[in-house]
């Protein structure tokens, strides 16, 4: 029995498949992207993103450092959405830190907590938040609201059996507590979101454009004129960046600015150190364009492995999603990008009103990054065809 013969036209088009599933399998980059990314968004989303909001750096204001205020403490410990990181001795140190960005939490306990306690009334604790994150805020006054619950509940039930033995009263509601949240009192999700858009976008422009520069170059055929130059593959690789921090300064006042015509989004801090965190910023991002532009051949290349470090970036930064709620892998891979260090930065600036002497774990952070990219963008770019 003979097998009938395809269509020509039908003959043609498989012809064109076979083609171009060879070519897609020789394209090792292009194959492992089909492959890789849906397996990172998986893990991404599926592991690393948890919106529970839980383990908030918290610092703590013992004034009364007694037992009670000890077994308080552990009770805030054990509803898990505390992590506490630090003491301090006074208000003001521990208003320093939440400044500073090192914690997201100050809980102060008052001099008179354990009397307090014995007498049954009056038991007054104080939580100032950092708003920036809305998410974070709202987490905490949850939970302190529901612990506050359930230690006057623990009360009634013992008031009503002392009641009953010895016909004594108690106070019913002794426990009080009060969440103020600062930087962002109105919870305003604008507030939290456009000082990181200035990391995103800077960082979806930045990679992209450098990342295309020279495979265009090769693609076009003026990378000859290149290797026929004096130049020397370090002064290549600034004169490559230079023109793009301009654009990229650009693109921060314009964000700024509509921020604040249609947000009110605050500046407290100073417009220099967003400077200064700027360039470390921009530096990075464009030093990483220029590794992945010396080491793909063609611009759907950079293209692609510009998107398979964009996502991570956006997702494990804190930009969207809290970053003390990640899993402690996932914060080990966010604490790696820029991005991560530089939207700490400029919320902690624009919104905290902190200074780079605040800041300088992100500023150090982001130089090691720019430092070792741009090494690594230099050696691995050879001035030669092929």
């Amino acid at each position: 029995m003979t097998v009938p013969e395809l269509p020509a036209p039908l003959r043609r088009v498989l012809a064109i498949v076979r083609k171009e599933l060879r070519q897609l399998l020789r394209d090792h980059l292009t194959a492992g992207f089909v492959i890789g990314v849906p397996i990172v968004q998986l893990a991404l989303f599926g592991y690393a993103i948890n919106q529970d909001m839980r383990h908030a750096p918290t610092v703590v204001v013992d004034h009364d450092n007694s037992s009670i205020s000890r077994e308080f403490v552990g009770e805030l410990a054990a509803t898990q959405t505390f992590d506490i990181v630090e003491y301090a001795a006074t208000r003001q140190e521990a208003q320093s830190l939440l400044q500073a960005g090192e914690v997201s939490v100050v809980v102060q306990i008052p001099p008179d907590f354990t009397r307090d306690f014995y007498r049954g009334a009056g038991m007054e604790v104080s939580f100032v938040v950092d708003a920036t994150d809305p998410t974070l805020a709202r987490a905490v006054r949850a939970s302190v609201n529901g612990l506050e619950s359930r230690l006057n509940q623990r009360v009634e039930t013992f008031a009503v059996v002392r009641e009953g033995a010895e016909s004594e009263s108690y106070a019913k509601s002794p426990w009080s507590f009060s969440v103020l949240t600062r930087f962002n009192p109105e919870l305003r999700t604008p507030v939290f979101v456009v000082p990181a858009l200035l990391g995103v976008i800077l960082t979806t422009t930045m990679i992209l454009m450098t990342a295309l520069s020279i495979v265009r170059e090769r693609e076009r055929g003026t990378f000859e004129f290149l290797i026929g130059t004096p130049v020397h593959r370090f002064e290549l690789m600034i004169g490559k960046i230079l023109p793009y921090v301009g654009i990229g300064f650009l693109q921060i006042v314009i964000v700024l600015a509509a921020g604040l015509a249609l947000f009110s989004v605050p500046v407290r801090g100073s417009l220099f150190a967003l400077a200064v965190a700027s360039v470390l910023f921009i530096g990075a991002n464009l030093t990483l364009g220029l590794v992945i532009s010396s080491v793909t051949a063609n611009q759907l290349q950079a293209t692609q492995l510009s998107f398979f470090f964009f996502l991570p970036s956006v997702l494990l930064s804190g930009f969207m999603f809290p970053f003390s709620a990640m899993p402690v892998p996932a914060q080990w891979l966010g604490q790696l990008l820029p991005l991560t260090h530089y939207v700490r930065m400029t919320r902690g600036i624009l919104l905290r009103g902190s200074g780079l002497g605040d800041l300088l774990p992100e500023a150090g952070a982001l130089a090691l990054f720019l430092v070792v990219t741009l090494a690594l963008a230099t050696r691995v770019f050879k001035k030669q065809i092929g």
